[in-house]
């Protein structure tokens, strides 16, 4: 018997699920490193730092540098 739970074969990958949940993972720690009191200049150097560090290994990421800078940026200056 089967279970609606229960899936047998992978989901499909989304590539634009993927980006965004890129993007909210740089958001996320970006607030974390603001409200520690960080820099802009040090979360832009340790988001970038975990993205190139996840994707060492497995070719090249989904989002870019800018994108980085970009979402750390929309979070320092709120």
């Amino acid at each position: 018997m089967p279970f609606d739970w229960m899936q047998t074969e992978p989901p499909a990958t989304n590539a634009e699920a993927r980006v965004a949940a890129y993007l909210e993972e740089v958001r996320q720690r970006a607030g974390l490193f603001r409200r520690l009191g960080h820099s802009k200049a040090h979360a832009i150097h340790r988001c970038l730092g975990n993205i190139a560090w996840a994707f060492s290994e497995s070719g090249t990421p989904p989002i870019t540098a800018a994108d980085v800078r970009r979402v750390v940026g929309e979070v320092y200056d709120r």
